[in-house]
Parts: C-alpha cells; structure tokens; sequence
C-alpha cells in the first residue's frame, strides 16, 4: 500500500497558467523536498469525477514538480495530468498508508470526501494548517466559510498529525476544537520562508518614477487597505503631497473589497499617491518593487504567517506591520508594529520608522544584521518529522457521528434563499428547497458537521443535490445509536429516469434490491441500546438501466425500525415528488409531441 502525497491543488492551479503565490508556492517549494525526505511519498492528484487519488506519472513528476518550466508548458503538462487522472488506474491506499495534504483543502469539498474515505480505510492524515482566516475573520463568502468549517471537522476528526505554519495558527486550531468539543491533534510549527529573496532576479531598473512605499497582498477587506488609504490621506494633509511616498498596492482583487475600491476612485487614489497593480506580477518584478521601495506598510488584521513582512526584512526593507495573529512570528523583533485598525497609531509608526529617514536607515542596518531566513528544507524537515509521527501513530479510529432520532440531514448544502424582500419567492423557497426532501422539515445549515461524519464512500464530484454512488462504488453510514432498540436508515434518492441495483451490508444483510430512482432506500440498523455503534454499507451493484449511469443520494433518516407512520410519510413524500414530477414532464410540449410514437410502443400516452 502505497503513501500519497496530494498535489491536487498546485496542479488545478497551474493550469490557468499564473505564477505560484500563497499556499501554492509552498507546495511548489515543499512537495519536491518532502519526496527526498520521504521517498516512499507517491504524487498524487484527485480523479474528482470518481473521487479517487492517481499517482503522477515520473514525466508529470518531472514537469511539474521538479524542473523548471514555463508557465506555458507547465499549465499544459497539468491539464493532461488531470485529463488522464479521469482514466488512469486509482492507487491503492490501506490501514498502513500516509497521506499527506499541503494545499488549500478547505476549496474542495470532493477533496474533503476523498480525505474522509482514506480515513475510513484506515490510512493516517497529515494536514499542512495555514490559517483559520474563514472563522475568524468576515472576509469571506458563506459558502467559504462553510466549506472551511467542513475542513476544520475534517482535520479535528480524521487527522493523525496537524503541522502549522505559524505558533499563532495552532493556537487559533486549539481555541476553535475546544468550542466545539474536540480534541486538536499534534503538530509541529514550520514557519515560512520568503517566496523571492535578493540575489534570485535582476533589480537594477526602478520599477516605479517616484519614492514610492509598498503593499503587497490581495485586495481583500482582510488586508485592510482602506486603513493604508486612510492612513496616506493623514500623512498627506499632515505633510504635504511632495514630503510623502506613493503607496503601490500590488495584489489581485479579492473578496469584499468594495470599501475600499469605492474610495479609491471617489478620490481619483488620493490624486494619484495610492495605486493599485491588480495584474499577476513575475517574481522578477515583485522583486524590483521590494528592492526599490522606501519601506512596506502591512496592516493586516489577520494572517496564517504574513509572508510580505518577512519578504520586506529580506530585502532589507522596514516592515510597519499591526501587531497580531503571526504578524509577530513573521517580523520578530526587526518589523515596527502599530495597533491594529488604530490609524493614529499607524500614521505614527510610518512617521517614526518610514518617513524619518535616519531611523529607518538605523533599522535597515539593523535588519540587514540580524534578519535570517527560515529555508525551505527547514520546512519539508518538520513536515517529514511529523509524517513519520503519523507513520507510527496508531490507525485512524472510524468516526461514529451523533444524529438525532426522526432528524433529516441533506447531504448538500442549501442554496441561498431569495431576498426576503420579495416574499412570494422567499416562502416559495421556503416549501420547497426550503424543506428536506422526506420528512419536509426545514434545512439545516449545519448538516455538513453530521453528514461528512457520518457517510464515507468513493462518492463522485459533489452536486448540488448530494453524492453521486456509481457502479461497484460503497457508501458506509456509521452513527451512534440514539435510542435503545432496532433502527432504520432512510436514504432519499435523486429522481432520474431509471433502475439501479443496491446491495445493503449490515445487520440483517445483505439485501439486494432494485431501486427506481426517486424512490427511498431503507436499510436495516439492527438492534443496540443507546450511544452504541451502528454501521451498514450501500454498494450500487448495477446502474445499466440508469440514464446517468449512478444512483444520487440526497439526504438519509434514522428512525425506530417499528415506526411506520414515519417510514410511510418518507415514501408518501418522495412518491408525492415524483408524481409532481412527471405531471410537470407530461404537461410538456415534447411529451405531447411524442405520444402516438410511445402509444405505438406499448409504452402510454
């Protein structure tokens, strides 16, 4: 059984064809050092259409993670990766592997199911943590955020060994599993090295016409670039247009920025003195801008590591950074920190250590002296300590996940619901995407802690609706039991035109049955008393007759075995759903159309 080393997420990214940043410069970075560490690691990227892992090919290996290419040649060496990856043999994983994630997890929810399964098939998980910026911070979407609390369920429950870019992150991983009850697996902290450094590219021609100040980092509400707009309007009423440095603002646009653009062109950038470059910079001209700049302003409210303050203190530059979450690991004591959101504050420092040129040369002199960097083999050091940790570790304990008695959970998320403003759709929604597909009860917005938990299985991409379950493909429901006697599990399957034939492996299994899509699927839980474990397997044996080639699987149900009025409301309701549904198809134009031909063939007008 072979240990994987997941790649899915650089290789996704190079193939829009732009230049490693963020988390995946570090798997850029990690992932071939980690190989030498650790040779036993095999490349792997995420079939998402099958939700299986498939090794990367030593010429794929090669291109993409250990010699330099264009970006060009790269972005096409990872678009044929994933394309074969759709046909190519999945890997073996077992009770022994290792499986180790750097990238961005959170943004994949088939990644998160594919996490889940290898858990549920006894391999150990090692997941690189950057930040918790999605719980933290309101910088984001709701869908971001839930996706990123599924993540964090994920690690708490499934992984052997947590790693963490910065001591400020682990504590954050701490805090949140204690309020919801978990335990926060081990880890060791790896801080960050610089993304470019001096020396790497030719500086020598000034990037900007005048004195300029730098910001680097996506235009997001996070950043806080409204503060630095704020600020350089003090500094400029304060001093004068002429005694003040532009601000370059370098960073692609990102989420809730709307403030601060707003301002931005309202004031024509301060008449000039603020800029925004929103375009991918290379690395060579990022580091023309850092080389030539006056000092770099970071006013962050919250980072994972804060690499553009550590970038600064390479190129000798003064850092005036607010001082919180790992803004402090990254500048140490050679950045100049300011009170977060304080403005007054922040004008100050830049005063102080920015504008007032003898002190900021006595702190370059400083900085040029005592700043070193952490280097990448540090890095994949810790990394590689902490996957022989888990290598050691004892195999990953099933999770068994609480569900209440009659309570429906939706594998999916619901969408959002219409502008209350406009109460015809908003109670429309309510009746009817609004409610679960069997019991009609509302949805609950946090039934990912429940069902992620609860059902693992080689799903297909994630929909809309819930998980796909193709041919030979199993899906295995572990609850604990929340009431003393024999139990049911009701699962609601997505209506489509066909056929499949299930098998159910559990207590008074197996049980083989064709299932008419639409229709409900109910297995037996045996008997238990209550907080025992309760398990049963549901395997697509065949899906021919199926005209989409899988069987979709939407929410589930646990109720009393003896309960029937509830089973018979479940199947009154998905009978209910698919008579509305071919009333709706019969009242079509094309079913009109074709009737003589289907009365021809025996099969109804």
């Amino acid at each position: 059984m072979a240990d994987l080393l997941d790649v899915t997420d650089l290789v996704e990214f190079l193939v829009r064809g732009e230049s490693a940043s963020g988390v995946q410069r570090v798997i850029a970075e990690t992932a071939p050092r980690l190989l030498t560490h650790e040779p036993s690691l095999k490349p792997v990227v995420l079939d998402r259409s099958r939700g299986a892992f498939v090794e990367l090919s030593r010429g794929e290996i090669h291109t993409l993670l250990l010699e330099p290419h264009s970006r060009d040649d790269r972005a096409r060496a990872a678009a044929a990766a994933l394309l074969r990856a759709g046909t190519a043999q999945p890997i073996e994983v077992g009770p022994q592997s290792v499986a180790v994630f750097l990238g961005a997890v959170w943004i994949a929810d088939a990644l998160m199911l594919a996490a889940r399964e290898l858990h549920s098939r006894g391999a150990r998980l090692v997941f690189l943590l950057y930040d918790l910026t999605p719980v933290l911070e309101t910088g984001h979407t709701a869908g971001v955020n839930r996706l990123f609390e599924r993540y964090l369920h994920l690690v708490l429950e499934c992984a052997s060994v947590v790693p963490s870019i910065s001591q400020s992150s682990r504590d954050d991983l701490i805090r949140y599993a204690q309020d919801v009850g978990l335990a926060a697996p081990a880890g060791r902290i790896t801080g960050l090295p610089c993304g470019i450094a001096p020396g790497q590219y030719d500086t020598e021609n000034a990037p900007w016409p005048r004195k300029f100040a730098l910001f680097v980092g996506t235009i997001e509400s996070r950043k806080n670039h409204l503060l630095a707009l704020e600020a350089w309007r003090a500094l400029i009423e304060r001093h004068g247009a002429d005694e003040v440095p532009d601000l370059v603002c370098v960073g692609r646009l990102g989420w809730h920025s709307d403030a601060f653009l707003a301002e931005y062109v309202a004031t024509h950038g301060l008449d000039g003195k603020v800029s925004i470059l929103t375009n991918s910079l290379s690395d060579e001209a990022l580091a023309a801008v850092y080389a030539h700049c006056e000092f770099t302003v970071y006013p962050s409210r919250y980072e994972g590591w804060g690499l553009p303050v550590s970038e600064s203190l390479a190129f000798g530059k003064v850092a005036v950074t607010a001082r919180n979450s790992s803004l402090t690991e990254a500048g140490g004591e050679l950045a100049s920190y300011f009170t977060t959101d304080d403005v007054s504050d922040f004008v100050s420092v830049i005063e102080r250590d920015g504008l007032n040129v003898e002190n900021r040369h006595a702190l370059e002199a400083k900085i040029a002296h005592q700043f070193h960097d952490i280097s990448w083999d540090h890095v994949a050091q810790v990394i590689a300590a902490d996957v022989a940790y888990a290598r050691s570790a004892p195999e990953g304990e099933p999770v068994f996940a609480p569900v209440k008695l009659g309570r429906e959970y939706m594998l999916a998320p619901a969408g959002a619901a219409p502008d209350p403003g406009y109460a015809d759709q908003y109670l429309h929604h309510l009746q009817t995407e609004g409610l679960t597909p069997l019991m009609r009860q509302p949805r609950g917005s946090e039934d990912f802690v429940t069902t992620d938990a609860a059902l693992t299985g080689s799903f297909g991409s994630p929909q809309a609706w819930g998980n796909e379950l193709r041919p030979s493909k199993s899906a295995t429901l572990r609850i604990t039991r929340p009431v003393d006697g024999g139990l049911v599990v009701l699962f609601s399957t997505r209506s489509m035109p066909g056929v499949v034939n299930i098998e159910g492996v559990g207590p008074g299994g197996p049980i083989h049955e064709a299932v008419a899509l639409g229709s409900v699927v109910t297995l037996p839980l045996g008997d238990g008393s209550t907080g025992e474990p309760a398990q049963v397997t549901l395997t697509v044996t065949d899906a021919t007759d199926s005209i989409e080639g899988f069987m979709g699987l939407r929410s589930f149900v646990i109720l009393k075995a003896d309960d029937t009025q509830s089973q018979l409301i479940a199947l009154k309701a998905a009978a209910d759903a698919l008579r509305q549904e071919l009333d709706f198809i019969q009242g079509t134009r094309s079913w009109k159309i074709t009737a003589p031909l289907r009365k021809m063939k025996g099969r109804g007008a």
